[in-house]
């Protein structure tokens, strides 16, 4: 299935303005903070001012280096009318944290790669759901205009790329295309092999203890379907949060015989839990996500509940048991 080209009004509306705003959603990874970056390099090279935006937290090993390029506060007075607000990797300016009431009001565009939940924000949307990444429909906005991403902007590009399919592992019937696209982005130099040692290599012996700790935590539900693993508050607080890189866990847990689900939940404050969901067919998670007020797609969603873990964890359960039609 060939992927959406960008709609001519996307392309109007990076015309439009002297400069732009460019924020994506809370908790970045290498998808977001990728496109962040290779988007505002290629407005930059047309003359563009532009302001990149993020609010935290910088938890993930592979994006920690550009933490310096971003803002991480901007006051309402601050804000430029004159700009344009673009936000990637999510479909609703609330999923950007406190950036969600400074920047409202201005005339924006959403890229993502995400089912809609509910409305999204923005007078220009680009949201294509059969897209692996963001960063695929970046590197189509950029051809669009006639031009190829640096190579600077190829490695971003495919940081992107890799962190959000698992460097290839889930890519399904959008494979041709979006190799095609790769492909083009490795004639810039970029290899696989170094954009592997970035998201996939040099854990700290600490983030394996952080791995162990809550491996040993598993829970198989429903006759092993749903493996569900968590952290309490008390031992999240004991690891540092560059020592929190979860990434693997759901690799070691989909390749369980039988497992339809993974579950991870993080109880990072007494009322704050995160969490995460991944499948790795074609168990449709974000369903379940977006109807406890988050999102994302079918093999990889997740939400923030102020539930404790024990409320949190029952509330999950629940869902699991409507989309599984039987008991835990």
């Amino acid at each position: 299935m060939a992927l959406l080209p960008p709609p001519a009004s996307l392309l109007l509306f990076l015309k439009r303005y002297p400069g732009y705003y460019i924020v994506a959603h809370e908790e970045p990874d290498g998808d977001s903070i990728g496109s962040q970056l290779a988007f505002a390099s290629f407005l930059r090279r047309r003359g563009k001012q532009v302001i990149l935006l993020s609010p935290g937290p910088w938890q993930r090993k592979e994006i920690a280096p550009y933490r310096s390029f971003f803002r991480d506060t901007l006051s309402k007075p601050d804000v430029d009318l004159h700009f344009g607000l673009v936000v990637l990797d999510c479909a609703s300016l609330s999923r950007t944290a406190h950036f969600a009431s400074i920047l409202e009001g201005l005339d924006s565009a959403v890229i993502d790669h995400h089912q809609l939940n509910g409305m999204g924000q923005g007078i220009v949307q680009y949201i294509e759901p059969n897209s692996p990444s963001t960063t695929l429909l970046i590197q189509k906005v950029i051809e669009s205009f006639g031009e190829s991403p640096t190579p600077e902007e190829a490695r971003y590009l495919f940081l992107g790329f890799a962190t959000d399919t698992g460097f290839f592992r889930h890519l399904e019937t959008e494979a041709s295309e979006s190799l095609e696209l790769l492909s083009r982005l490795a004639s810039k130099g970029i290899t696989p092999k170094s954009i592997y040692r970035e998201t996939f290599g040099n854990y700290s012996f600490e983030s394996r203890r952080y791995l162990a700790k809550i491996l040993s935590t598993m829970e198989p539900y429903f006759q092993g379907k749903l493996l569900l693993t968590h952290i309490l508050h008390e031992e999240y607080q004991t690891f540092g949060s560059e020592h929190r890189q979860s990434d693997p866990l759901y690799q070691l847990l989909l390749s369980v015989e039988g497992c339809e689900a993974v579950a991870f939940l993080r109880e990072e404050e007494p009322r704050k839990t995160s969490v995460s969901l991944r499948s790795p067919s074609t168990l449709n998670v974000a369903a379940i996500a977006q109807k406890l007020g988050g999102g994302g797609h079918k093999n990889a969603a997740g939400y923030i509940t102020s539930l404790p873990y024990q409320e949190a964890k029952t509330e999950l359960l629940e869902q699991f048991r409507w989309l599984f039609g039987m008991d835990p």
